[in-house]
């Protein structure tokens, strides 16, 4: 006995029924490769990231700087005469504002060594704390970073930013190789003034 052939209305029926469930299918696997390339939860608050090297003219938003030497020392003194013993961290830069005067200085400066994070001193007077950054005028100074002792080992990140919140912001970060840093006994910190044009 043969069975006879479905009629096309029992076709018809059957796609009808199986047409639902393939669609779901697929909707759910492009839901799932969407997924899988999509920016991980923390995206937004990743800076935009200018990444530079010593001696060359790195610019983010509206920052623009060269750092011109990294060095250390046991002990630092300041323009005005504060002088302080410990394990520091000089950077000496150039830096101005790209578009406006407002709001322009150097909000963050920050050196990265592991998963520490520490800011430059504000004891000392440094590029920090020197006002705003004028447009297309480098202005020149250091900045100082207390240190523990031991602690100029491995890599650090130096990141400079004229936000004080960088997340979502841009920022200028400069890689530094540690245990390539001479170490001076004294270092005296440059005036904040005018770059050499």
């Amino acid at each position: 006995m043969t069975t006879p052939a479905p009629t096309a209305s029992a076709r018809s029926s059957r796609r009808a029924k199986i047409l639902p469930w393939a669609l779901t299918l697929v909707l759910l696997a492009g839901a799932w490769l969407l997924n899988a390339a999509a920016l991980p939860d923390s995206a937004p608050e990743q800076p935009f990231v200018t990444t530079t090297s010593v001696d060359s003219v790195a610019t983010a938003g509206n920052l623009s700087a060269k750092v011109t030497a990294v060095r250390a020392a046991r002990s630092i003194t300041d323009p005005q005469g504060w002088t302080e013993d410990g394990t520091w961290l000089v950077v000496e830069l150039d830096a101005a504002a790209v578009r406006s005067q407002y709001g322009s200085s150097l909000a963050t400066a920050e050196l990265t060594i592991g998963d520490r994070t520490f800011s430059a001193t504000r004891r000392a007077q440094t590029m920090r704390d020197s006002g705003a950054l004028v447009p297309g005028v480098m202005r020149h100074g250091a900045l100082a970073f207390e240190l523990p002792e031991g602690a100029l080992k491995g890599t650090g990140t130096l990141r400079l930013a004229n936000i004080g919140v960088v997340a979502g912001n841009a920022v200028i970060e400069l890689p530094v190789d540690l245990d390539d840093v001479p170490v001076e006994d004294a270092i005296t910190l440059p005036d904040t003034d005018w770059a050499d044009r």
